[in-house]
């Protein structure tokens, strides 16, 4: 119930998120990849400056409105319980915003080390001042506790920006912007690629709250009790979802890293390096997610009760692990249309992935024979259709071709091996608690590794090593 609460309350904040300050990442990035293969530092500075007044603009205003109206959008939600979590998160919005610029900055520089430290110190933070105040509030009833464990999240929020604003202005000390900027043309730019995937991220997070308006409602009208209801919810959104998500939240940082590379080469032309950095990041998002599908099919209660204790969500877990490679492969090819400049068709195909989803929520949740799992079986159809259409558009895009060895037929078999290890040593090694998990899971991840390097699904070139010969 406590993570039905905290759901909620951390769903609410993410759409602020993403009406605010959805595209500016990748439009910051862009311009200043684009601005620094011309050497034009100073332009690269004056987009850091616009973008961010904007943004403190739009995310104060955003926090403002979500701690005075918390009431309303946790009713819209129909949890009563998450007013006062809605107020803890709600400055974040505006912390997240100010901190947007300063950290797309160093993303479109292709240094990624300011974003990785803040990162860090976040999640850190978050954690610790989260389960401090969760348990300092936990004999307050569930309403508290969720509000004191997501205030966390504001606090990590505000020191990971707080750091990122620092060392950007003492790396501008260090290489001083010269001449002017015609700021007006540079807001337009930015814009120009903001806007579009402002529009797709407007219509995923309302057809997100929708969604979760929609499997309460048919979760009530399937015949459960209220109690239960959020019982299953909170099981779905706080155990499975949350591990769900966890790959592509580790992944996202390919797309975030290959953006510069593919906008800085096609802005001097350079089309077939932007083609190598596409192909090698799709590669390697569907190598590195296949492994976390196998091992969360396999090993859901295992996985579950590692990291919580709890195992009610791991059937929900094991249906959802083959759309991990899906959401991962759709968040990379995003990351390649909108760097190759091809940002409307994210747009329509988000749409109709959150047109799906909905759509079969509706007609399967309602369902007794099916209720929350209802969610999972929409979840995979959606997204299988959404990276199919991806993967066709990256294509026609950069005019890249993909191999049918690299893409289907060797990591398939790296798959299937990983899948036999956890099989054979799944009864007798995981019987041993939490260290034969980890045990199984390394030994598996291993062998998946192994293979990919013995069947040379994995290059040199995708690490940017170059292969020597002798004289």
């Amino acid at each position: 119930e406590g993570m039905a609460v905290f759901g909620t309350a951390f769903q609410i904040y993410i759409m602020f998120l993403t009406f605010i300050i959805s595209g500016f990442p990748l439009a910051v990035s862009k311009n200043v990849s684009e601005a620094l293969s011309r050497r034009d530092y100073a332009c690269a500075y004056s987009v850091v400056t616009v973008s961010t007044l904007i943004l403190c603009v739009i995310g104060a205003l955003g926090s403002v409105i979500l701690y005075f109206k918390a009431d309303f959008f946790a009713l819209a939600l129909k949890e009563e319980k998450a007013v006062g979590a809605i107020k803890m998160i709600a400055p974040s919005v505006f912390l997240v915003a100010l901190g947007t610029g300063y950290k797309s900055y160093y993303q479109g520089t292709s240094d990624m080390r300011p974003t990785a430290a803040a990162q860090v110190i976040e999640a850190v933070i978050k954690l610790a001042a989260g389960y401090m105040l969760a348990a300092a509030f936990i004999g307050y009833g569930t309403e508290k506790t969720a509000g004191g464990a997501i205030f966390g999240v504001t606090i990590g929020e505000f020191a990971a920006t707080a750091m990122l604003m620092a060392m950007y202005m003492y790396d501008k000390r260090r290489t001083p912007a010269a001449g002017r900027i015609r700021k007006r043309e540079l807001l337009s730019d930015i814009l120009s690629v903001a806007l579009p995937i402002l529009a797709a991220a407007i219509i995923a997070n309302a057809m997100s709250v929708i969604d979760t308006t929609v499997t309460r409602t048919r979760l009530l009208d399937a015949g459960l009790s209220p109690d239960r209801a959020r019982f299953l919810y909170g099981a779905y959104i706080g155990y499975a979802m949350t591990v769900f998500h966890l790959p592509s939240g580790i992944l996202a940082t390919l797309g975030i890293s290959i953006l510069p590379v593919i906008s800085g080469a096609l802005a001097i032309g350079n089309t077939s390096r932007a083609q190598t950095a596409a192909l090698s990041g799709i590669r390697l998002t569907l190598y590195m997610s296949l492994p976390f599908a196998v091992a969360m099919y396999t090993l859901p209660e295992e996985i579950l009760g590692f990291l919580f204790g709890n195992t009610a969500s791991a059937y929900m877990l094991k249906l959802s692990a083959p759309c991990i490679v899906m959401v991962c492969m759709s968040q990379i090819t995003a990351s390649v249309m909108q760097s190759a400049g091809a940002i409307t068709r994210t747009v329509v195909f988000s749409f109709i992935g959150s047109a799906v989803k909905l759509t079969l929520d509706w007609v399967l949740i309602g369902k007794s024979e099916f209720n929350i799992y209802g969610s999972v079986i929409s979840l995979n159809i959606s997204y299988f259709i959404v990276t199919v259409l991806s993967l066709a558009g990256t294509s026609s895009a950069l005019n890249v071709r993909y191999s049918i060895g690299d893409f289907f037929i060797k990591p398939a078999v790296c798959a299937a091996a990983m899948y036999a290890v956890i099989r054979f040593l799944c009864a007798p090694v995981t019987a041993r608690g939490n260290a034969g998990l980890i045990f199984t899971c390394a030994v598996s991840s291993a062998v998946y590794a192994l293979g990919l390097i013995a069947t040379g699904a994995v290059k040199l070139s995708d690490f940017g090593i170059k292969k020597t010969s002798s004289a």
